[in-house]
């Protein structure tokens, strides 16, 4: 069972490579494009940073290296959200989503598969940022503890993945137009403390942040990446972060095979 996963993944992935790299600058100008806002906020944080600002104290004290986890990880989330719902869409508009979802392989099998060369990229992304942000003064991986890195990029895209779902669900049922990503994407960026801590804000805003699967991948990660912290000291977002990925991955699953379903039995899977 698993190798079949795994060939299925890797077959999905080739595929998906094979088109994208047919499109070489498309792809340095993606490169390019995850770099950009490293460098703006570089100089942004060149005009706020007074060297004693006890927001940013247990992020390593400089607001670079805070703001830098936040750009890389928004990277994830924008994917996750973008991903399945584009993959839908796509298939919708060139009539070959009912092909693909009357095939052998489950609705879910299809959504996760088309997911793989996307989180992939992603991940390319994402260290591209955190290594050219390393070359910049300022930050400093010396105390980093990559297994508590790694675990929280797991966890972060196993809960991303469940909105990202949801979002593709949405696209099913309505065709066109996702609040979801809309509403996510925005309320995670100005709430989940990506370019500023959490703890600046109202009391209200603050326990927004507490819901939403961003806000405690970013603050584990950056304890991680500047604190060296281990996993039993990032035992709390790392739990809040499982426990989001335990409770939403299964519901978006199924809301997504319940979407299909509706959509073979009124016969609108093709519709777009």
């Amino acid at each position: 069972m698993i190798r079949l996963f795994l060939v299925k993944v890797w077959a999905f992935i080739k595929r998906d490579f094979r088109i994208e790299s047919s499109y070489k600058v498309a792809f340095l100008l993606e490169i390019l494009r995850s770099i950009f806002p490293v460098f703006i906020f570089y100089f942004v944080a060149k005009l706020v940073d007074d060297g004693d600002n006890p927001h940013l104290a247990s992020y390593g004290g400089g607001y670079f290296p805070f703001v830098l986890v936040g750009v890389a990880f928004t990277q994830y989330l924008t994917a996750a959200l973008q991903v399945f719902a584009t993959t839908v869409r796509r298939a919708q508009t060139t009539g070959v989503l009912e092909a693909i979802l009357s095939t052998q392989t489950s609705p879910q099998g299809v959504i996760f598969y088309t997911s793989a060369y996307s989180f992939l990229v992603s991940t390319i992304h994402v260290a591209v940022v955190f290594a050219v942000g390393g070359l910049l003064p300022g930050v400093d991986y010396a105390d980093a503890n990559l297994v508590s890195a790694l675990a929280t990029i797991v966890l972060a895209i196993a809960a991303f993945s469940a909105l990202g779902i949801f979002s593709a669900t949405l696209i099913v049922v309505l065709k066109k137009g996702d609040p979801i990503e809309l509403f996510i994407g925005y309320s995670s960026s100005l709430l989940g403390g990506a370019y500023f801590p959490v703890v600046v804000m109202p009391d209200w805003m603050q326990l927004a942040a507490k819901l939403l699967p961003i806000t405690y991948a970013l603050e584990a990660m950056r304890r991680a990446l500047f604190e060296g912290q281990s996993l039993r000291d990032l035992w709390l977002p790392l739990t809040v972060l499982a426990a989001m990925a335990v409770v939403l991955l299964p519901a978006s699953l199924w809301a997504f095979s319940q979407a299909v379903e509706k959509g073979r039995r009124e016969g609108s899977l093709g519709q777009y």
